[in-house]
């Protein structure tokens, strides 16, 4: 914002005319308005990001407590349960530290965002919002977005045996599909203490502009939760060029009664869902609400996005590699032998097989030395580097969120 009021020299030398004086007056109430009006609305502003921020730290430090309970857990596992000499080394990558090192004739992308490698993104065709000449995202006018809400005291259908959803104001939806990474989009639901509600479910349904893209495909969607960690996804479902609706075919899900069923995701954090490429015209995402708050006799429940993102991604068809070390420099151990590595791919990604994901083990980190996994080593090693070698087959895109290394080790014996 800059000011209109210019400096006017004449009032300090002499008489100015009616018409400068009154253009001078005018000017400055438009500033000063001006100014309020933005005070202001920095303030609303502000007094939301907080309401916000003290919600969001609430999940993120009851997310950290359960995850120091999990690793109590897992500790008192490994003392009932290890072998002697048995052990498991683990590399995430939340944090690009876990990788040694990347050829640069076959680089990799390293998502820490979301904590995965994949080959390169050689394109992205985004299917909802477009970026114009400044790399600023346009909404197009055909975007269609409907939100509806149910709860765990509500009715269910008998024809259809699902709960009944009621349509709800769906105003600031569209912040979940702007690309601005400093807006969101939370909803905030309200019902009296003794209604006894303590499940909130939503539906957002998404009609995809058709115009946006050349690409009629999608194989990618993102999901931000917002607050993280709160939230539980139910399903993902959209409708094909055919009109028919389909789960998204890396959904989890489960057998029960001889039903295939959705998984439920519970306190959801970032998402990437990679899926074999299909032909989306709408989507629907479904939510569930298990926490709240309580105010003035009222039970709040919120739960929304920051991101929702659709798209079709190309991968770079050529090999991607990346070095991991693991190392047990700083004890009294040394590798006698080394399983091949397991992998963990995310949820909603496809699996791996042996032609999408390869690993070769070494002794240093030039890679000279190569040694084959399960084999027994009696020299000191106190580091191996494992080389891991992605390839696209097709729309099986390789995906990874873990390395697991299972290893066997001896004292070393001092002289």
């Amino acid at each position: 914002m800059r000011p209109i009021t210019l400096n006017n020299p004449s009032l300090q030398k002499g008489p100015s005319s009616s018409e400068d004086f009154n253009k001078l007056r005018n000017d400055i109430q438009t500033d000063i308005t001006t100014l309020f009006n933005v005070v202001n609305e920095h303030e609303d502003t502000i007094a939301t990001n907080m309401d916000h921020v003290i919600r969001e730290n609430y999940f993120l430090q009851n997310r950290l407590l359960k995850l120091q309970e999990r690793v109590k857990e897992l500790e008192n596992d490994y003392q009932a349960n290890s072998i002697t000499g048995e052990s498991i080394l683990n590399r995430s990558f939340y944090h690009a530290s876990s990788i040694t090192s990347i050829n640069p004739n076959n680089p990799v992308n390293v998502d820490t965002l979301h904590g995965i490698v994949t080959p390169v993104v050689v394109k992205s065709h985004d299917k909802i919002a477009y970026k114009n000449d400044l790399g600023e995202y346009i909404l197009p006018s055909t975007l269609e977005v409907s939100v509806y809400e149910s709860t765990d005291v509500e009715p269910v259908d008998e024809s259809t045996k699902q709960l009944q959803y009621y349509a709800i104001d769906s105003t600031g939806i569209n912040k979940a599909f702007d690309g601005d990474k400093n807006s969101f989009w939370v909803r905030q639901s309200e019902t009296n203490e003794n209604k006894c509600v303590t499940e909130v479910y939503g539906l957002i349904h998404v009609k995809i502009p058709q115009e946006i893209s050349n690409n009629v495909y999608t194989n990618t969607l993102l999901l931000h939760p917002s607050p993280e960690y709160s939230m539980s996804i139910m399903d993902i479902q959209y409708k094909n060029q055919n009109g028919e609706w389909r789960r998204l075919e890396t959904y989890p899900t489960k057998i029960v009664s001889n039903v295939e069923t959705p998984v439920e995701i519970e306190e959801t954090g970032k998402l990437v869902f990679s899926f074999p490429k299909r032909q989306v015209t709408e989507l629907q995402i479904f939510i569930k609400q298990p926490y709240w708050f309580k105010h003035d006799n009222k039970r709040i429940f919120m739960y929304g996005f920051q991101d929702i993102v659709v798209e079709y991604r190309e991968y770079s068809q050529d090999t991607a590699e990346f070095v991991t070390k693991f190392s047990l420099e700083g004890t009294d151990r040394r590798f006698a032998n080394v399983e091949a590595p397991l992998i963990t791919t995310p949820i909603g990604c496809p699996p791996f097989n042996d032609y999408t994901v390869k690993h070769e083990l070494y002794f240093d980190e030039g890679l000279t030395e190569q040694f084959d996994f399960s084999t027994d080593i009696f020299q000191t090693v106190q580091a191996v580097y494992v080389k891991t070698i992605l390839k696209v087959a097709g729309d099986q895109v390789p995906i990874l969120r873990e390395i697991e290394l299972p290893y066997r080790y001896e004292e070393i014996e001092t002289i």
